[in-house]
């Protein structure tokens, strides 16, 4: 590529536009930071659309200490009734008006690193634009004090797909970056309906339609874990312990129900071998014992560690999945 080439493409990188949608709810103590952190991005071109769920004190750019030209880059909603974390993510996002070329979710209390809008959209500019294209990636985990180092996110080593997406999602929404294409699937699926995370809707919405899938294992956002964290990590060993009980008490089978619930609602925007894979995972969920490890073998369902695919056969068996 001569130089003429490589500016044109640094100039065009520069230039795309990007919708940040942060989700708030009794967010104060952490929301400086990581609105500082969004500001010093090495990529300048963003928008940010705070989505506050109803919270008992009330977003308000008045109670930061935010300069006027950052300010201009912050919309602010404000919701009459809470209506949980996943539909604030979701609505707030389809709500958006203007056209931007890339859409992400961010946290209220993470810490991203100065490059991670530049490193996520350079990774999705490989692929054609005219495809759904979403990148996610690990991350550093931190405690209540950034100081704290509690670890990394688990790397994971075989590749994203539907398949996986229909028991697991591999990376946060907090590191989430999507094309304009992806949004427009988003928006065009049904999300009025009970939808148990926000990224794990675009991770299988995305993959299930047959979009790219690009999972980074570098890290580029500091995740802190809190007492009032949603979702934590799933690194410690308690961690893997808890997720196990959710198998053997039928949580992670009513996760399931509610996400195939979901799917089949938006079948109509999978590709072909993709609703073969639902279809055999369903018969697998609903069917004897010899004929719920045929089409569970034949779905190709899976997910990314030895012990998960171990509990998840387990699942299987005992008809917890």
């Amino acid at each position: 590529m001569n130089e003429l080439n490589r500016n044109i493409l640094n100039s065009n990188f520069k230039q795309r536009k990007v919708a940040i949608v942060l989700g708030f709810y009794d967010g104060y103590k952490f929301i400086s930071n990581q609105l500082q952190s969004i500001f010093d991005q090495t990529h300048k071109n963003f928008i940010i659309f705070v989505a506050d769920d109803n919270s008992k004190d009330k977003f308000s750019l008045e109670k930061l200490n935010i300069n006027e030209i950052n300010k201009k880059k912050i919309r602010v909603v404000i919701r009459n009734k809470n209506i949980g974390y996943a539909q604030n993510f979701l609505n707030t996002l389809v709500s958006i008006d203007g056209y931007f070329d890339y859409y992400a979710f961010s946290d209220q209390d993470d810490i991203w690193h100065r490059e991670k809008l530049e490193k996520a959209i350079k990774s999705l500019e490989v692929y054609p634009h005219n495809h759904a294209n979403l990148y996610g990636s690990r991350t550093e985990l931190i405690g209540e004090s950034e100081g704290i180092k509690l670890g990394k996110s688990i790397e994971f080593k075989k590749s994203p797909s539907f398949q996986n997406a229909l028991t697991q999602t591999i990376f946060g929404g907090n590191t989430m970056v999507f094309n304009r294409n992806a949004f427009d699937l988003i928006c065009s699926s049904n999300i009025n309906q009970k939808i148990i995370a926000h990224d794990w809707w675009c991770y299988q919405i995305i993959s299930g339609a047959g979009g790219n899938i690009f999972y980074d294992k570098n890290i580029y956002l500091k995740y802190r874990q809190h007492t009032n964290n949603l979702i934590g990590s799933n690194v410690l060993l308690k961690d893997k312990w808890l997720r196990f009980c959710k198998v053997a008490n039928g949580y992670f089978k009513i996760q399931n129900d509610h996400n195939i619930k979901a799917i089949i609602n938006n079948q109509n925007l999978l590709i072909k071998s993709n609703r073969k894979i639902l279809n055999n995972f369903i018969k697998a969920r609903n069917s004897c014992l010899l004929k719920r490890i045929y089409y569970f073998a034949k779905s190709g369902v899976y997910r990314q560690t030895l012990i998960g695919n171990i509990l998840l056969f387990i699942g299987v068996i005992i008809k917890k999945v």
